[in-house]
C-alpha cells in the first residue's frame, strides 16, 4: 500500500496525532502507523484482504488515516478521487455505508484546524463542563466547515462532534 505524498506532508505539519472535545475528537495515525491501521478493515489480521466489489464491502481505494475517538469509526481518504476526499462509515454492522467528512484531504485539513479551534480548553468533560459551547459557536462552527467543504457535505458529523 502507497500512502498519498500530500497525506505525507499534511501529517507532517501537524503538531498532534489528537484533537479533543469533552469525549470524543480525532486520532489520526502517523504516517509509519497508516499501514498497521488498515488492519481489520482492507486487510484481516492474517493478511487477507477484506476487500471487494460488492454493496457495502470496503473498497481497496479506501486508506485509514486514523478515528473518531468516541466511537472509533474510521476516518479514510478515496485514494482513486484525486481530491483525497474524507469519509467515515460506522464499524462494526456488517457493511460500510460511507459518509463524507470533507471533499479534500485539504479541506479536511482546514477543517481539523477549525475543530482545534473550537476544543481549546474544552478537550475532557470536565474542561467542557467548565467552558461549555454556546449556540453562536456552534452554528458559526458548522457554516465554516461548510464553508470550506463548498456545501457539499452532510453537516451532521461535525455537530455529532460538538455534542462532548
Amino acid at each position: 500500500m502507497i500512502t498519498p505524498p500530500r497525506y505525507t506532508a499534511l501529517r507532517a505539519s501537524l503538531p498532534s496525532s489528537e484533537v479533543s472535545f469533552g469525549c470524543g475528537g480525532f486520532r489520526l495515525f502517523d504516517v509509519s502507523e497508516i499501514e498497521r491501521g488498515q488492519m481489520g478493515y482492507s486487510v484481516a489480521s492474517d493478511g487477507t484482504s477484506l476487500c471487494g466489489d460488492w454493496h457495502g464491502a470496503w473498497k481497496t481505494s479506501w486508506i485509514v488515516i486514523g478515528y473518531e475517538t468516541a466511537c472509533g469509526d474510521p476516518l479514510f481518504i478515496e485514494a482513486a478521487d484525486p481530491a483525497l476526499p474524507v469519509l467515515t462509515a460506522i464499524h462494526g454492522v456488517g457493511t460500510w455505508a460511507p459518509v463524507a467528512v470533507s471533499i479534500s484531504l485539504n479541506a479536511f485539513w482546514a477543517s481539523l484546524e477549525e475543530f482545534a479551534r473550537i476544543s481549546a480548553g474544552r478537550s475532557n468533560p470536565v474542561k467542557l463542563g467548565a467552558n461549555p459551547l454556546t449556540d453562536d459557536e456552534r452554528s458559526t462552527f458548522l457554516l465554516r466547515i461548510s464553508a470550506l467543504n463548498d456545501g457539499q457535505i452532510e453537516i451532521g458529523f461535525w455537530d455529532v462532534l460538538l455534542a462532548g
